[in-house]
């Protein structure tokens, strides 16, 4: 076969390793972030605006690093994005422990914590997607070898899920804070990765001046400034539109479930915030293990093109939300949570892939910040929505996902653009 298999791209090899890092201490934090919540006495809204403004952050910078990572280089993107993961980290950890001390009030160790998981942890993770993506674009020609290539990054971010899910649920069955004051240490290992393994690209790539001189070359910043941007890529391109209408329910829907599993197995298996952290983990994981599952096993073997995957995956995450919504023990629940994940694990890959092969070469940075930033606008809502509807009526918040995620699933089967896509 042609296709230059992704990761064995060194450089990409090392992008999945960061992605791994910072997305395992993202979900470190999702996994206790609501258990947390009630232990230190903090309304239940405080988790979903949290989360929503990391997706306001996402959803702004995403093109902006995209681009960045192209005409800057990928280096110089993902030191300084990995810096800002650190500071927030560090942040959260602080206000966690100085709330549990009482040395915080209730207000200032809310406004601490939504600052930190939320616009400063949210510009940082904003970068990594886009600059992975429009590596695996740079390495990969043709269909089959992005969607392959694409699977494989999105599988090192649901294997981050798992290993997150794990070791959230691990450390917080010993001490509920532990998750948040072992995250900065698993940006520290990314960080560290970036620095050693990522190379000095004299990128301002193809559209920088032709040679760069040795004293360019040792001024990273003034070559980075020259550097002329590629193309944006509109949000209402009729190329990309269709494959986001396509899939925007399936990114809601997965912010709804995974905002509220928290509450969701405290209040239907009756568990205290403590058994809860450890109970939510092994639900996350077993989402993550079926997307993960997708994307590094199934999809590269089945070779399907990126229509097919989306319309698969929409049509299974419906029938498991389904069943999750009315889910009450442990098993089901579990069950459940693993088809959502086998859903998410083939929808992404096919619209990652699929938007990707509708524009050109020269915009692949601007379509990778707006796949990843689809996600980030649906989770600026479902957080918010999902825990305001919670504290009403447990059920509403799946019912809202439910009906979002049918007119997506509509749209991947019916919209005249994408039946007419290559297949």
């Amino acid at each position: 076969m042609r296709s230059s298999s992704a990761p064995t791209d060194p450089t990409l090899r090392a992008l999945l390793a960061i992605a791994l890092f910072t997305y395992t201490a993202q979900n470190m934090l999702n996994v206790s972030i609501a258990p947390l919540a009630r232990a230190l006495g903090l309304p239940e809204w405080i988790v979903g605006a949290a989360v929503s403004l990391a997706a306001v952050a996402v959803a702004l910078l995403s093109q902006f690093w995209g681009r960045r990572s192209i005409a800057w280089g990928r280096r110089r993107v993902l030191l300084w994005a990995l810096f800002l993961a650190l500071v927030a980290g560090s942040l959260f950890s602080a206000a966690v422990w100085m709330r549990s001390a009482g040395l915080l009030g209730a207000g200032a160790a809310a406004g601490a914590i939504m600052m930190a998981r939320g616009p400063f942890f949210g510009s940082a993770v904003a970068a990594i997607p886009p600059t992975g993506q429009a590596l695996v674009a740079e390495t990969t020609p043709d269909q089959e070898s992005r969607v392959r290539g694409l699977s494989a990054f999105s599988g090192a971010i649901s294997l981050s899920i798992m290993i997150g899910s794990l070791i959230s649920s691990a450390l917080g069955s010993w001490w509920i804070y532990a998750p948040v004051h072992a995250t900065p240490w698993f940006i520290v290992v990314a960080l560290v990765i970036a620095w050693i393994w990522i190379p000095r690209d004299s990128q301002g790539t193809a559209t920088a001046s032709p040679a760069p001189s040795p004293r360019a070359e040792r001024d990273e910043g003034a070559a980075a400034a020259s550097a002329l941007l590629p193309p944006r890529v509109s949000w209402h391109d009729p190329r990309i539109l269709p494959w986001i209408a396509g899939v925007f329910g399936m990114f809601f829907a997965a912010g709804v479930v995974q905002i509220t599993m928290g509450f969701l197995v405290q209040d239907r298996l009756g568990l205290d915030p403590r058994e809860a952290v450890s109970t939510t983990g092994l639900m996350l994981l077993a989402s993550a293990t079926g997307g993960m599952l997708m994307q590094l096993v199934a999809v590269p073997r089945l070779r399907w093109p990126p229509l097919l995957l989306l319309r698969v995956g929409m049509t299974t995450g419906l029938i498991s939300l389904s069943a999750l919504a009315v889910a009450s023990s442990p098993v089901l629940i579990a069950l459940a949570a693993f088809f959502a994940g086998v859903a998410q694990g083939l929808a992404s890959p096919g619209f990652s892939a699929g938007a990707s092969l509708s524009v050109t070469a020269d915009e692949q940075g601007g379509v990778a910040g707006i796949v990843n930033a689809t996600g980030a606008v649906t989770w600026i809502f479902a957080p918010v929505c999902a825990t305001a509807l919670y504290g009403w009526r447990p059920l509403s918040p799946f019912v809202l996902a439910l009906v979002l995620l049918a007119l997506s699933c509509a749209s991947a089967w019916l919209h005249p653009r994408l039946a007419s896509a290559r297949r």
